[in-house]
């Protein structure tokens, strides 16, 4: 499919400012949902997107499902958020390609938005439970995985700590998992950790919407502005209808819950809790 229809909105909607597309917060449509990532692109085609922004853990269909690599090409900008918290092919994340895997295909990925300053590397959630009178953690996973992904140039790596959410527990639950929530103290000397081994590979740390932290942007408009090709100028303003401590500026999101999310992931926080 190519992505030509006509937009569904008008310029003005965002100030005479093209949008930011984000694809999507609320699931993974680049791995699950690559058809639907294209139908829906149709009301936004490329030359109405500013920056067309790909969350995923599993980028593969986007460098070899043909009609979505042809939908994508056609924007001038793409910014991936690419997830790799170390437990793919875990019963934790049971559907997501170990991280060697997806560590492997970074350089296409790079090759194809057009270099690592538009990548940015989802070190999100960091997590520990008790699973069948064993401990599984990630933060140990970091310097390796760090490591692995020093000669790809990536600059930026972001995360933050899972959250108790009553129907994260709820679920875990079901499946005989326990939940173990890092210390405010455990958190910071973890931070600190993570920031020596990071810049050791010359990558900067982020930390989304966890208090007592800086805040970031996962969508910033200044950012985009600054690396798109063109020199165009999108939004800025603060994005309505986040979390409290989130700084991401303006954008239209085109995912919806009710795709539910075939990852897997046990912590995922937008995944329903089943009856």
């Amino acid at each position: 499919m190519a992505c030509t229809q006509k937009p569904l909105f008008e310029a003005h909607d965002t100030g005479e400012l093209l949008p930011v597309i984000s694809a999507s917060r609320r699931t993974d449509l680049v791995s699950c949902y690559p058809d639907y990532l294209i139908d829906k692109l149709q009301a936004y085609p490329p030359d109405r997107v500013h920056t067309l922004v790909l969350w995923t853990k599993n980028p593969y269909k986007m460098l070899s499902y043909e009609p979505l690599c042809t939908c994508l090409q056609q924007y001038r900008q793409l910014y991936v958020h690419l997830t790799i918290t170390g437990l793919g092919g875990t019963f934790l994340e049971p559907n997501i390609p170990p991280w060697r895997e997806v560590v492997a295909m970074v350089p296409q990925v790079l090759n194809k938005i057009g270099g690592p300053r538009r990548l940015v590397w989802r070190f999100d959630p960091i997590i520990r439970v008790e699973y069948n009178g064993r401990e599984t953690e990630n933060f140990s996973l970091f310097e390796d995985m760090a490591r692995a992904l020093n000669p790809c140039g990536i600059a930026v790596c972001r995360t933050s700590w899972v959250e108790p959410y009553r129907k994260v527990v709820r679920r875990m639950d079901k499946k005989a998992v326990r939940l173990v929530p890092f210390s405010p103290e455990e958190r910071r000397e973890q931070a600190a950790r993570l920031e020596k081994v990071a810049a050791a590979v010359n990558m900067q740390m982020q930390y989304c919407s966890v208090e007592g932290f800086s805040r970031s942007r996962c969508i910033d408009g200044k950012f985009f502005a600054g690396l798109h090709p063109d020199g165009a100028v999108c939004s800025a303003r603060g994005a309505r209808g986040q979390r409290k401590l989130c700084g991401c500026t303006e954008s239209i999101d085109i995912g919806w819950y009710s795709l539910k999310c075939t990852n897997g992931c046990l912590y995922c926080y937008a995944e329903p809790v089943e009856d």
